[in-house]
């Protein structure tokens, strides 16, 4: 499929330039939502069509470098087609879409080793659906937070900057991101208890301190500190923004970060 793989890296890598170009402008026009919207979600249909039929065919499930990547910025899209529908997102696209096709171009290049596991096995299936689930609103709250930055840097400049008046108000992101962050935590969690308490159900072996397991407690602590600071006294702006591009860093490193290290730097 890499064909199929390299178009979609084309058009998310159009869609992007488009929701730039648009940004920059300033005659007022509004951003053609819809029209966006009827160009993203057939390439969603097929882009999952090409992640979830190999599965389905053999029924096991592949978590090569590349595979994942790309599955998790396919959820993260997923997830902005539908809140779009409730919340609005205008600015997400601009990071979202060069995140997409980064992510096709590393499938591509990268594919990394297709192991398969067995999606009989119903306790592994949850802990992976729950963890990827987390990973993809945990990217989208990291969107969030560099563009909760960004706005904060343009609005105490003077000169005057199309980004602030594309973004929705900054107030309105960071309710966003500590909602998304809410809504990931919770799933973490569950991920967080399975892999650690019942990892002989799951992974069919005792519980071990690996370097994926501490990044992803760590990751757990980040946003489980976040969340308590933020409900006892308000926390906001620049420094729970940073915390956040932190927590999803030690995410990333946790499973993602691994892969990369064991199959693309050491061929293991």
């Amino acid at each position: 499929m890499p064909i199929v793989l390299i178009c979609l890296m084309l058009l998310y890598a159009g869609m992007a330039v488009f929701v730039w170009l648009h940004h920059k402008k300033r005659d007022g026009r509004p951003y053609p939502l819809k029209t966006e919207l009827a160009v993203l979600a057939p390439a969603l249909l097929l882009q999952g069509a090409v992640l979830f039929l190999p599965v389905l065919h053999d029924r096991v499930l592949v978590m090569g470098f590349g595979y994942s990547v790309s599955l998790i910025v396919w959820l993260m899209l997923m997830m902005y087609c539908l809140g779009s529908f409730f919340y609005n997102l205008r600015g997400l696209q601009l990071l979202l879409y060069p995140c997409a096709a980064l992510s096709l171009l590393l499938a591509a290049v990268f594919p990394g080793k297709f192991t398969g596991y067995q999606i009989s096995d119903w306790p592994f299936m949850l802990h992976v659906g729950a963890s990827l689930l987390a990973y993809g609103l945990f990217g989208i709250v990291t969107l969030l937070a560099v563009l909760v930055l960004l706005l904060n840097r343009n609005l105490h400049k003077k000169k005057f900057s199309p980004l602030v008046s594309f973004l929705p108000p900054l107030l309105s992101l960071e309710k966003l991101m500590f909602q998304g962050i809410w809504a990931g935590f919770l799933l973490l969690t569950y991920s967080v208890i399975s892999g650690t308490f019942f990892a002989e159900t799951v992974f069919g072996k005792p519980f071990a301190f690996t370097h994926k397991s501490v990044f992803g407690i760590l990751s757990w602590l980040i946003y489980g500190g976040l969340l308590l600071k933020h409900g006892m006294t308000a926390w906001r702006g620049k420094k729970a923004a940073v915390w956040t591009i932190i927590g999803f860093v030690s995410l990333m490193l946790a499973y993602v970060g691994s892969k990369f290290v064991l199959e693309i730097i050491l061929h293991r």
